[in-house]
């Protein structure tokens, strides 16, 4: 089976108290040519989920979100070219 690394991204649960948007970041593991419809171990075509990042507060370009989002995309590159 071969596999290719990808970055996905969800909105994340929070408590209505929280004010602002917060979302998650994964770099995944799926099948080739499958797009998983949601972050989880059980979607169709997923094979594992390598990093999480959950409840990260999206603001500007320097915000947590668009932080881990520059370094999921450079760990799905990195692994993308190590793979077999």
């Amino acid at each position: 089976m071969k596999t290719n690394f990808i970055v996905m991204t969800a909105a994340a649960k929070m408590p209505s108290s929280c004010k602002g948007h917060y979302r998650k970041v994964a770099v995944c593991e799926v099948e080739v040519g499958k797009q998983p419809a949601m972050i989880s171990e059980r979607a169709r075509g997923m094979v594992r989920i390598v990093e999480l990042w959950d409840r990260l507060n999206v603001g500007g370009p320097k915000s947590a979100y668009q932080l881990a989002l520059v370094d999921a995309q450079r760990m799905a590159i990195e692994l993308n070219g190590r793979a077999p």
